[in-house]
């Protein structure tokens, strides 16, 4: 009897498992499947590697695919570029979600999804979800870390579930070019919803004195950075993107009027990489669509890169410059690509503010 028992509770343990996990074996072809791809770059290119389904990737997007989880006792061997003792990310954004909460500042850790965790046909081939309704969130590592973060306080908005459901609209196009690494103008505009819907909800957000926006949806033609560089290292050129641009005016008295990026007297402020900022020639960048969203402009501090240290270092100049500045502040919005994770030199560092 008691044998028997052990068998059934090892049968209904196993049954969990599958049950609980039912793309883990997809999601290991993905990783490794991404691994193998990372070492075959394109012939005098030392960062362009070609996928399937015509996407271009960059080495780093693969690298994070492959390196699996990134925090705790996994997070050196996952950021090999990082100092072993900052390599896990979730002590320095811990320490700087603390900071701005003892100034009754709210932060949002943003984390902008990779390309090929949106689009993984373009590492494993359309006909790895032929049989599939919906594609699934093969980005365990990214689930891991927001978990750990909420568990601790912070507010992380999750930007992949609605990623995967609206991967391609009608009218809007895709979330992502399979010739550039940064998200299209409608990805951000689903990205700047669900962090103002979250803004809204706060008691101050009535008391913030409104604008009128304008938005237009415009098309435009865009060569990619992923296929400028196979472009530099074939000499082939490939045809432009066309793109749906979410172009985002100020409506004034005398007219409308572009919107400046700083706009240091908001009580938002948005920081991070170039994901914040991509797209600012078409009026179409975060802090643009955002404001459209609130109702109010919001100011940015973002960097290039450097989306875990430099952009914190942004605010801390700042805010010692301008002794003020923190005082108005409600809200810091920190979105960077999850690349970082796994692609920061030196690691992620406590900075003090």
């Amino acid at each position: 009897m008691k044998k028997l028992r052990s068998v059934a509770v090892a049968i209904l343990v196993l049954a969990t498992c599958t049950c609980t996990d039912p793309n883990a074996e997809l999601e290991e072809d993905f990783r490794s499947t991404s691994a193998v791809m990372a070492t075959q770059r394109v012939a005098n290119s030392k960062r362009i590697v070609l996928g399937r389904d015509g996407w271009v990737f960059v080495k780093g997007e693969l690298e994070y695919v492959a390196a699996g989880s990134f925090i705790g006792d996994n997070a050196p061997a996952a950021n090999t570029k990082a100092q072993p003792e900052h390599a896990d990310p979730i002590p320095a954004i811990l320490d700087f979600h603390r900071q701005l909460a003892e100034r009754n500042i709210d932060l949002f850790v943003v984390p902008v999804p990779v390309r090929p965790a949106i689009y993984p046909e373009g590492i494993l081939g359309s006909e790895a979800f032929a049989d599939r309704e919906a594609i699934p969130n093969l980005d365990s590592p990214l689930i891991e870390l927001i978990t750990r973060l909420r568990e601790q306080g912070v507010h992380v908005i999750d930007l992949a579930p609605r990623f995967l459901k609206q991967r391609q609209d009608p009218k809007r196009g895709p979330l992502y070019l399979r010739s550039e690494t940064h998200w299209t103008p409608y990805g951000v505009s689903l990205a700047a919803r669900a962090v103002a819907a979250e803004i809204k909800d706060r008691p101050w957000y009535e008391g913030v004195v409104k604008l009128k926006f304008r938005q237009r949806w415009v098309e435009k033609t865009w060569t990619g950075g992923t296929y400028r560089g196979l472009e530099r290292a074939t000499g082939i050129a490939h045809d432009l993107n066309p793109v749906q641009t979410r172009r985002i005016i100020v409506k004034t008295a005398s007219g409308p009027e572009r919107l400046e990026m700083r706009q240091p007297d908001s009580p938002v402020v948005v920081m991070g990489d170039s994901n914040t900022i991509w797209w600012r020639k078409f009026q179409s960048s975060l802090p643009h669509q955002l404001a459209f969203e609130l109702g109010f402009p919001v100011d940015v501090l973002s960097t290039k890169g450097g989306g875990a240290n430099e952009t914190r270092l942004n605010l801390v100049r700042h805010a010692r410059s301008e002794p003020t500045y923190l005082e108005s502040k409600r809200v810091v919005i920190w979105c960077f690509s999850a690349r970082a994770f796994t692609n920061t030199g030196k690691g992620w560092i406590p900075i003090p503010l």
